[in-house]
């Protein structure tokens, strides 16, 4: 059992049952916090910052925005089983707005009135975050209590526990702390000890008071935001709703550092269960890493915007003044740190190919000892040889299914497995930019497929499947020996992933 906030408030415990995870006053972050930092996470959002100005005033960039904050107030209920509501009817609400009317009763599990309802509550409350950081106002306990009071406004109930162990509705207690215990108790009499009601107070102005310091301290926004969620958490200072606050606080210092929303989804549950677990322990790096890798999954989709939005410059400054418009940031993008970038792809993609002829020469060597006709090989192009725009179709499908844009336009480089026996498989790396231009912002996608020729003689192409569920990602803020250390361990795992679904089609 976790400290995740599951907003299910359980009854009193008996004095005679075993505490498994005793209750202890909120602990500040180490002296050597700086160890916690994410390098990776840091240097990408660098990156994204040295252009984010220019986006920020476009149309296509506010859309992209609005349907963040639908996904936010979505999944922050959602995940904590406040509502239930279809992957479908999500999409569906995300795409075209909090509206009852798009939903039909088989995608929710109360009235969908009742449901958007509930979800608008959590979108009021994103949007008051921003005003808040505007205003500048210090966090204080009754801002907390007012971020509350916006989330649950149509949340009329909580579920409890009763003395004799039974689940009850009980009438939802606004604007004051909790007044009784809200453990979480698991299987063989575990209990998970939040903070006691008579200490709430005093717990919440030393949380407070503690962030204040952090934030003269400098200390980084991922790891504030980490510390920050997990140890309101553990305070659980509400009868219910502790969760979303907790996001909603990490996201406010997030805000303050012009980065995005917390957005942990449903499909996130797992990984952010286990992080906080991690960190009940006393080890918060899981949590920051986490909460790292959400932040760039948000970016790459923000940088992926660029595409509407130079037809909107088009729009509105004519086909020719956009053109200009192009050659001159084009011209002002080759600068020496992008083009650094570019340099460090180069290397990383050598090293692929020089892996996979290996790979290739002992899979060549055990399949001829079965059919002389079957094969292995590899090989590669960068992005000034004619091949390099191969591939274009498995690139741009592997680069949607993660959700970005992928750019090869300014840099494109790939290398590849091939192993044909009946079927070709093909174990393809591309090393691409991220969003428009040049923003020194890279990845490199590891996806599998197969080829076979058709009647007429033409190439199917069998589905692509991407063989992780995040691209490797670097920018040229980042040490080059760093990145090419990280690719080498994560091209090892997408190999050993790739070869696995390979021979699972095989046997």
């Amino acid at each position: 059992m976790s400290a995740i906030p599951a907003d299910i408030a359980c009854g009193v415990a008996a004095m005679t049952q075993p505490k498994s995870h005793p209750w202890e006053p909120i602990a500040d972050l180490p002296e050597s916090w700086r160890h916690l930092v994410d390098p990776e996470a840091s240097a990408y959002v660098q990156a994204w910052l040295e252009q984010a100005e220019e986006l920020r005033a476009k149309d296509s960039y506010q859309a992209f925005l609005t349907r963040l904050h639908r996904q936010f107030a979505i999944e922050t209920g959602a995940i904590e089983d406040v509502y239930r509501i279809s992957e479908g009817g999500t999409r569906t609400l995300i795409a075209k707005g909090l509206n009852a009317a798009f939903l039909s009763h088989e995608d929710t599990d109360e009235p969908p009135g009742v449901v958007v309802s509930k979800i608008k509550d959590q979108y009021i409350a994103i949007e008051g975050l921003y005003q808040f950081v505007s205003a500048q106002r210090p966090l204080t306990k009754s801002y907390v209590r007012e971020i509350r009071q916006t989330l649950t406004a149509h949340q009329d109930t909580y579920e409890a526990r009763d003395t004799l162990g039974n689940f009850v509705n009980r009438k939802l207690p606004r604007g004051v702390w909790k007044k009784l215990p809200n453990n979480v108790e698991g299987p063989d009499d575990f209990v998970f000890e939040f903070c006691p009601p008579e200490q709430v107070e005093g717990e919440m102005e030393r949380l407070l008071s503690l962030h204040e310091r952090h934030l003269d301290q400098k200390v980084s926004p991922l790891v504030e935001a980490a510390w920050l969620h997990h140890r309101f958490a553990l305070i659980h200072p509400f009868t219910d709703g502790n969760g979303r606050v907790a996001r909603c606080l990490a996201t406010l210092v997030l805000l303050k550092e012009r980065w995005f929303p917390l957005v942990v989804t449903r499909s996130d549950r797992t990984s952010y269960i286990d992080a906080l677990r991690r960190a009940d322990s006393g080890d918060l790096r899981p949590l920051i890493r986490l909460f790292g890798t959400l932040q760039r999954k948000v970016i790459r989709e923000a940088l992926s915007v660029a595409k509407e939005t130079l037809q909107e410059t088009a729009k509105v400054q004519g086909i020719i003044e956009s053109v200009k418009t192009a050659l001159e940031r084009r011209r002002d993008e080759k600068n020496d740190l992008v083009h650094q970038s570019f340099q460090v792809a180069e290397t990383l993609q050598y090293d692929a190919r020089s892996r996979l002829d290996e790979m290739a020469k002992d899979i060549a060597q055990s399949l001829q000892s079965v059919d002389p006709k079957f094969n292995a090989f590899a090989f590669g192009a960068c992005t000034d040889e004619d091949r390099a725009h191969y591939h274009h179709y498995q690139i741009v499908q592997c680069a949607r299914d993660l959700g970005y844009f992928a750019n090869l336009q300014a840099y494109r480089s790939w290398a590849v497995l091939a192993i044909e026996t009946e079927v070709r498989t093909e174990i393809l790396f591309s090393i691409h930019a991220v969003g428009r231009g040049s923003s020194g912002v890279m990845a490199c996608a590891a996806m599998i497929y197969t080829k076979r020729p058709s009647d007429e003689g033409k190439t199917i192409i069998g589905e692509v499947t991407p063989l992780t569920d995040e691209p490797f990602e670097f920018t040229y803020a980042e040490e080059p020996d760093n990145v090419q250390h990280r690719f080498q361990k994560w091209l090892e795992g997408c190999l050993v992933s790739g070869l696995d679904r390979w021979r699972n089609e095989i046997v």
